[in-house]
């Protein structure tokens, strides 16, 4: 079995705590099914995740996995992989299966290849052509949600049989933090991910600007990265009449972002389109009141923990996040959403892949 790791160690939010979480969660598994695990980087970019953080040692791990690691850049890994087929053996050979995150990234053979799909291209965009091609030449699809499998068969024509679901995991920061941060002092609106236009940032600000205006004396923190919204979020934080009680943490520290989510009370996470249901779960697993756009993922996942609403209503979305902000103060409703996040576990994450991927290897 190999994994490509390189997500992992090169990126904290995302795609790569996926990978890192999943693999965390395969080498602890109390009776290994995996004879031999192998992890493979390629790449010469940084690796801010490398160390402890990766979670590969202590007296948990169970199964010690071997690395293959490739130094050279992308794009000369991808032109030898061409010229020299051979070079596909060092990442992928002798595995019964290669499982990527990425689509068609790295280059590798194996018996059976596996792709897990976390988040769709743009219609049109320059990615598309290439996902919808992985999307087919994958003997397997793991998804984390029904509404994500539906679309892989409706829009890029993979066939049923070889797309498995699995529970996304959400409790990779509850294990960092202690029973005190769940006192919940502050009255702060959390909005994570990059500032992308797909994120709704400027939305997002509307709503906080008119929560405030209803006399709520809530704070805004925004942790995420500059995306291709961000001058245009710069700018409107900078006129905002709300602009004294936002803070916006433009370079999040993986670190700290226990205490970020624990140390709120509300998660509002607009977005057009997300294929798994990761962060608002995270959120629940904490407590929080989650106030969301409605996407098929999320209401599948949260139908009874989150209050779904339309981003391009800042008044809507206002007055729930004032309702949100009142029933975060009481213990048994937030009891509930903690309840309905639970089973959201990596470790059930990892033991659904191993299922999926035993269930692969019987039919190719």
């Amino acid at each position: 079995m190999a994994v490509d790791y390189t997500p992992a160690a090169g990126h904290a939010p995302g795609t790569g705590r996926y990978v890192r979480e999943l693999v965390r969660a395969l080498v602890r598994e109390p009776e290994p099914s995996l004879h031999r695990l192998r992890l493979v980087e390629v790449g010469r970019a940084p690796r801010p995740m490398a160390g402890p953080a990766l979670g590969l040692s202590g007296p948990a791990v169970r199964l010690t996995p071997e690395h293959t690691r490739l130094r050279l850049p992308r794009r000369a890994v991808a032109l030898a992989a061409r010229v020299f087929p051979g070079l596909e053996r060092l990442t992928g050979g002798g595995c019964d299966v290669f499982h990527r995150a990425i689509p068609g990234w790295p280059p590798a053979t194996a018996r059976a290849q596996t792709l897990a799909v976390s988040e769709f291209p743009a219609t049109g965009g320059a990615g598309a052509q290439a996902f919808a091609s992985a999307v087919l030449g994958a003997d397997g699809l793991i998804v984390f949600s029904a509404a994500a499998a539906q679309r892989l068969e409706q829009d890029f024509g993979a066939s049923p049989s070889r797309i498995i679901q699995v529970p996304v995991g959400a409790d990779h920061w509850q294990r960092d933090l202690s029973d005190a941060l769940d006192q919940r002092p502050s009255r702060d609106i959390l909005v994570l991910g990059s500032v992308r236009h797909s994120r709704r940032p400027l939305d997002a600000l509307r709503a906080f600007e008119a929560l405030r205006q209803r006399g709520s004396s809530s704070r805004l923190l925004l942790v995420g990265r500059p995306g291709d919204a961000a001058e245009e979020f710069r700018a409107a934080l900078r006129a905002s009449p709300a602009a004294a009680h936002v803070r916006w943490i433009a370079e999040p520290d993986e670190a700290l972002m226990p205490r970020c989510v624990a140390g709120s009370k509300v998660l509002l996470h607009l977005t057009d389109d997300e294929a798994t249901p990761v962060t608002p779960l995270e959120a629940c697993r904490h407590g929080l009141a989650v106030v969301a756009s409605p996407t098929p993922a999320f209401e599948e996942a949260l139908s009874t923990s989150a209050r779904f609403v339309d981003s391009q209503d800042p008044s809507g979305v206002a007055i729930a996040l004032e309702q949100a902000l009142e029933e975060a103060d009481d213990p048994c409703v937030r009891e509930g959403w903690m309840r309905n996040a639970a089973p959201y576990t990596w470790q059930a994450c990892a033991r659904a892949h191993l299922a999926a991927w035993e269930t692969i290897l019987r039919e190719v």
